[in-house]
This record gives structure tokens, sequence and C-alpha cells, in this order.
């Protein structure tokens, strides 16, 4: 054993020098190398020829501005409820991610429509605005809108990757990256500096996710899609909360989101479905409405809806446009975009408000 370990290696090396080492090694898959340690193999065993001396990766880590965050150690979020398989370190840079009582995932397809990426982005700023840290996994598409959205909320958000944290995947999400960390967000994962995004990687990586969100809430999916792991782990953990966006049956992208709705997610049809799964309260306005700041860029037709139905009276569309004056196509356009921002609600009889905002 001893001339399959490093030249570096002495019994001496302190457990957390070696712990660097094995989590710097290349090649090896995280989960599968903590699987073993938590079958009861020391990391010492562990190491391979090209484990890299820990003093080199520390210093690496410095330079980057990272941590190495492992079990017991302020601010490792797995101490409740560990992921399956289990997580045996992290790298994160930024502050340490929130308790997962506090978070919420949203994840979904790279190749989604635009109208799930509007909803994607929607939710994100409605779950800043209630408070909740919003977590995803940093990809193209459905996670990169429900990040931002957060962003434009106010809120904090947590990235996982399945790469270093050095290295910007998808490239077109680097600026979102850095954003992320100057707003007070973090980015973390279980890969060293200069690790690459390998397709190996990143179904692990939705283990995570699941397990650092009290829920994840699925906005698109097809058949085989990686949302559908991350949804599955957070419903094997027990205490996890599974909600659904649902599709029309012959959208391929909300394939796997009807059939998670078949097997007992909760459907949502907008943010005040997930709220009240999390049961998380909402300030109320003199009519008992929540109160909540518009989207960035709400256009004047959403407005002019509002401003119809602060009362709680329910209108029909025709009333709508009569009264506001739009035409029937930019009012059911105006009416989709309230909906999905969790303003109003549709009912038998026409459309009600759900909330009210702030300048409204």
């Amino acid at each position: 054993m001893g001339r399959e370990r490093p030249a570096w290696w002495t019994r001496e090396r302190p457990s957390r020098e070696v712990m660097l080492a094995v989590a710097a090694t290349p090649g090896s898959l995280p989960a599968v190398v903590a699987g073993r340690l938590a079958g009861g193999r020391e990391p010492a065993e562990l190491l391979r020829p090209d484990s890299p001396e820990p003093g080199r990766v520390a210093a690496k880590l410095d330079e980057l501005g990272l941590q190495f965050v492992l079990p017991g150690d302020p601010g490792w979020p797995f101490a409740e409820a560990p992921p399956e398989p289990p997580c045996a370190w992290l790298f994160v840079a930024g502050p340490p991610p929130p308790l997962p009582d506090g978070s919420v995932a949203v994840v979904g397809g790279r190749r989604a429509s635009p109208l799930r990426l509007a909803v994607a982005r929607s939710l994100g700023a409605g779950l800043a605005r209630a408070g909740r840290c919003l977590v995803s996994g940093g990809a193209a598409g459905v996670d990169a809108a429900a990040h931002a959205g957060a962003l434009d909320g106010g809120g904090r958000t947590v990235a996982v990757v399945g790469c270093g944290l050095d290295v910007a995947y998808p490239r077109a999400n680097a600026a979102l990256f850095r954003r992320i960390l100057a707003e007070g967000g973090t980015l973390l994962g279980e890969h060293p500096p200069g690790a690459r995004p390998m397709p190996a990687n990143f179904v692990p990586r939705n283990r995570l996710i699941a397990a650092l969100a009290v829920a994840v809430v699925v906005v698109a999916a097809g058949g085989r899609s990686g949302s559908l792991a991350t949804a599955r782990a957070a419903g094997s953990r027990g205490g996890g909360r599974v909600l659904v966006v649902p599709g029309a049956p012959w959208d391929p992208g909300a394939r796997g989101c009807n059939d998670l709705i078949r097997e007992g997610a909760t459907l949502v049809r907008g943010l005040d479905d997930v709220l009240d799964e999390l049961g998380t309260p909402a300030a109320g306005t003199p009519a008992g409405l929540p109160c909540r700041p518009l989207p960035p860029g709400a256009s004047r037709a959403a407005r002019a809806l509002l401003t119809l139905l602060v009362d709680g009276q329910v209108l029909g569309a025709s009333r709508l446009a009569a009264l506001s004056g739009l035409p029937a196509t930019a009012t059911a356009a105006a009416v989709v975009e309230l909906e999905l921002a969790g303003f109003v609600r549709r009912l038998p009889g026409g459309v009600q408000a759900v909330a009210v905002p702030f300048d409204g």
C-alpha cells in the first residue's frame, strides 16, 4: 500500500490535509469517494501516486478565495439531512449556504421554452422577496433564469456546480456567477479548482441541490431530464417537498413534469402555490391581500389590470378589456404575466387578485 501513496505522504500528516489531497485527486468522482469513506475506509487508503501535495492545493484555494469545508466545520450545510450518496467535502466561494429550511431549489432543463424561463425567473424573484434563498445548478436555461430572478428580487442564491469553482461553465453564465458572488450569494461544489465539467459530474451534483433545500420546484423537465433526479432525490429524503409546474401533454419539455405530478408531486400554478406549500407568511394589506413589489419590467397593461382587481372582485376577460381599454390579446397576455408573477388567479368566473403591488 505504501508504494501506491504519493511521495509526500507520511503518517504524521494531519487528517485534514490528507482529506484535501483526496478531494483534489484528479479523476475521482467525489460521490464514489464519499461512499467509500462512509463505508469505513480511511482517507489515506484513498490516496494515489498522483494525489497532489495538500500545501499546494491550499495555496491555490487561498489564491482563488475558496474554502474547503468538511463535516463538522462551521457552515457545513448537511448536518441535519445529509444527501444520499453522502457528501464528504465541499469547495465554497462566498459565504456558507444557509440551512435547508430557509432555501428552495428551482430547477429545469437547459432548453426550456421562453415561457418556462419566464416562470423560473418570476418564481426566483418571488421566493427571494418572501425571504427564501434560491438554490439551483448554475446551468443554462431554467437554472440561470431562477438565479437571475432571485438576484432581481434582492435575495440570495446558491449555485451548485459540477466543475471547479474557477471554471465558468457554461461560459455564457460567467457574468451571472460574478453577480451571484458580488451580491452575497454562494458558489459551491465537490470538485477542486481546475476540474473540468465532465458529464459524469452532473447527476451526482443534483443530490446536493436537493439536500440544500426544503423543497424542489421543477419548472421544465423532459422524460430523461436531470431535474427528475433532483426531484426524486428530494422526495427520497422524506422531508423534501417536490413541486412541479405542469405542461400540455404534447409538450416534450413538460413530459417529466407531468410524470412527477402523476407520482404525487404538488402542482404549481404560480408563486402562491409554492408559498402555501411552504407555509411562508406574507405581509398583509388592509384588504387582506399580500403586498409584493412588481417584477422589474412589468408591463403597463399588467399594471392597468391590477388597478381594476385590487378590491378583490372577480372580473372576466371581456370585462377587463372593456374597463382597461386594452385589446383582447393584450389583456390575455397581461393576465398571464400577472399570473406567473403571483398577483392573480383564474377562477370559473374570471380573474381575481391574490396580491397587490407596493406601488399599486
